[in-house]
């Protein structure tokens, strides 16, 4: 199992304090995450954002660690910076023993990461020097288990992941072991109805904001998209569904769902992708990052989380796949082979400006050859087409 935690969640210190249970049922991975950027990314606030929610969460961790026998002692003041704990654990593999120290610094002693005394000790007691706090591979690291947790659904913390499901919360703590131990406890028949529930309306949670006379009209942002899907379990017209279903591996995405309001576009749109997709000669990994990379410029989130689990199987990884949303900056970020390099930057200006420099593309071509060159502009100009039709549709992952 996978456990996901930030040092900054007093719930997740709780929990931290029942991972030798868990331990015994299943292996544990401790994956620090910044809860922030989960936050961010979802769009929600965090419990201590909302002044009677942070009254609450307070109130309910006091009493939960009385109940549960757990010490405890406030911190100075919350919220607070994590980034040096969470750093400092991942110097450390994130053992499970250094994972309830550092929790232990906050909640147990009433430390902070700030204060600057009470940390070198901690630094000091772990044999670690500040320095390789700011190491990149560090850094690389943090933000890629990030990437991990969205890509996995993690919408807060604590998050505990086995096979794919999430069980978030310290309250969940149990029903996660109820789920390990296999012994009838854990109600899968309910909980699976619970997965299928339709959802009913949403209110509206965005509102388009007023523009100056001389700003182009900002767009509402949707939580869902802007027309019904077609059924998940759609068998019509049989052969296009069919041949999708194939290409596709057994199912339907969200992506099909839309598409197949229209025949013609649909059987189109599965040929020409399934060619990029299964029959170019460019590597896939440079497809991909491709791929990833049109997907960051154009805030097309749907498609960056269906092609970076891609990327990384192909041969990318975690790091390179979170470095790329900084498309930018991983140009010259040396993670990245020449090829990668060459690739973003290909996807940058063709994205961006729609037309490449003389320079770029003489070195492109230079690098690259003909047929390959053809083939990456051909990616990233079809997975632009691609990114705008989600946008269009407002279909988020």
């Amino acid at each position: 199992m996978r456990w996901y935690f930030d040092y900054i969640s007093p719930y997740a210190y709780l929990q931290s304090t029942q991972l030798v249970q868990l331990q015994k049922l299943q292996a544990v991975e401790c994956t620090p995450v910044l809860f922030a950027g989960l936050l961010k990314h979802w769009g929600n606030l965090g419990p201590a954002e909302v002044a009677p929610k942070r009254k609450w969460t307070f109130r309910d961790i006091a009493y939960l660690a009385h109940r549960d026998g757990i010490e405890l002692k406030w911190p100075a003041e919350h919220p607070f910076n994590p980034l040096p704990l969470l750093r400092l654990g991942i110097i450390h593999n994130n053992s499970v023993e250094v994972v309830q120290r550092l929790f232990r610094f906050v909640w147990a002693e009433g430390n902070l990461p700030q204060d600057d005394q009470a940390f070198a000790k901690l630094l000091t007691e772990l044999n670690t020097k500040p320095q390789e706090l700011q190491a990149e591979n560090v850094k690389a690291q943090l933000m890629a288990n990030g990437t991990l947790a969205i890509n996995q659904g993690v919408f807060g913390v604590p998050s505990i992941e086995i096979d794919n499901d999430i069980f978030w919360g310290y309250s969940a703590t149990e029903m996660a072991a109820s789920y390990l131990a296999d012994d009838g406890s854990y109600p899968q028949s309910m909980i699976t109805s619970a997965d299928t529930l339709p959802e009913g309306a949403n209110r509206q949670t965005r509102t388009t904001p007023k523009t100056s006379a001389n700003s182009k009209p900002a767009v509402a942002k949707h939580d869902s998209p802007r027309i019904p899907l077609k059924p998940i379990d759609l068998a019509e017209p049989a052969d296009l569904v069919a041949a999708i279903r194939k290409r596709r591996g057994g199912q339907l995405i969200e992506l099909d769902r839309l598409l197949l309001y229209s025949q013609p576009l649909s059987e189109g749109w599965n040929h020409f992708i399934g060619n990029i997709r299964q029959h170019f000669s460019v590597p896939q990994v440079l497809r991909e990052l491709a791929m990833c990379t049109v997907a960051v410029l154009n805030d097309a989130e749907y498609e960056y989380s269906q092609h970076a689990p891609l990327y990384i199987k192909a041969g990318g990884s975690n790091e390179k796949a979170a470095l790329i949303r900084q498309p930018d900056t991983a140009i010259t970020n040396t993670a990245f082979s020449g090829d990668e390099q060459l690739t973003i930057a290909l996807t940058i200006q063709l994205t961006r400006d729609v037309r490449i420099d003389d320079e770029l593309f003489e070195r492109a071509v230079q690098h690259f050859g003909n047929e390959h060159l053809v083939e990456l502009i051909a990616t990233i100009a079809a997975y632009n087409m691609v990114s705008r039709f989600l946008i269009a549709f407002e279909l988020h992952p």
